[in-house]
């Protein structure tokens, strides 16, 4: 491995990079409870993570179906028991 390399020669490449509208972030604006908001940012500042990045992987895994209400399923448990 050479100690250092001529970048002089080097192009860059035509064209914008495209990046897929569904895959880009986009800025939004919401309004929420200010209990709500301040239970997220302090969730956030716990786990070390910015509260909108926070917003955004609960948000990702509800609309995938990865988050659950516990109240729902503590529920049908209670039914299918009965």
């Amino acid at each position: 491995m050479k100690k250092e390399y001529d970048l002089k020669k080097l192009r860059r490449r035509a064209g914008a990079v495209k990046v897929e509208r569904a895959a880009a972030k986009c800025a939004i604006s919401i309004r929420l409870d200010g209990a709500v908001l301040a239970a997220l940012k302090t969730e956030a500042a716990r786990m070390g993570i910015p509260y909108q990045t926070l917003i955004g992987s609960l948000l990702h895994r509800y609309v995938s179906g990865e988050l659950i209400d516990r109240k729902a399923v503590e529920a049908a448990h209670r039914f299918k028991s009965a």
